[in-house]
């Protein structure tokens, strides 16, 4: 995120422009996000919008970073209620499959996956996103089979986050819909991941 406005009333504007670029991408799409639209939907002057994020890169890279970190409080909020290392895996597991229903959450990663494949500003960030994503996925993986080397935990945990963002297509509703035997596989190969040496 941008170091300016690093004033109380600049961390409250940088927010509701962040908010507001986050609602302007689930409500109208990745075409739509432009910093004069932004500026529109956050009620601002473009060059207001400027000072803070004087690119449209610059504040997809906020963007990505608040969406990080908002998922990564509640995840852990659910991991730490979570007794031991094997429930703190099917935790986050349940929290994701939830998430995966929320036209809000699949709306935004989808519109940003488009902007991804044709700017490569913003495909390296969603790199970035992705890198902490399977670094959070590898570390739980890791504590619950410790036997598992980093490397390996490394990989097993790109397969998770590859498999769970495929299926976002399928559960969201978006080409298909939800189904209780297909959670039951991804439990069966998270149990796989888990306990397979």
């Amino acid at each position: 995120m941008s170091t300016r406005g690093a004033s109380r009333k600049g961390q409250e504007r940088s927010e509701a422009i962040l908010e507001a670029a986050e609602r302007l991408l689930v409500d109208e799409g990745h075409a739509a996000l432009s910093l004069r639209g932004v500026a529109q939907r956050a009620g601002i002057r473009l060059g207001n919008l400027q000072y803070y994020f004087a690119t449209r890169e610059e504040l997809v890279r906020a963007l990505l970073a608040r969406v990080l970190e908002r998922a990564t409080a509640r995840l852990e909020e659910r991991v730490g209620a979570a007794g031991d290392s094997a429930g703190a895996l099917d935790k986050a597991l349940e929290f994701l499959l939830e998430d995966q229903k929320h036209p809000a959450s699949y709306r935004l990663l989808y519109d940003l996956w488009a902007l991804a494949a044709r700017e490569p500003a913003i495909a390296a960030e969603l790199r970035v996103f992705y890198a902490h994503y399977t670094d959070a996925a590898a570390a739980l993986l890791a504590r619950a089979a410790p036997g598992l080397s980093r490397a390996e935990a490394r990989v097993r945990a790109e397969l998770l986050v590859s498999l769970l963002e495929g299926l976002s297509l399928f559960r969201s509703g978006t080409v298909g819909a939800p189904d209780s035997r297909v959670e039951a596989g991804l439990r069966r190969f998270v149990s796989w991941l888990r306990d397979t040496p």
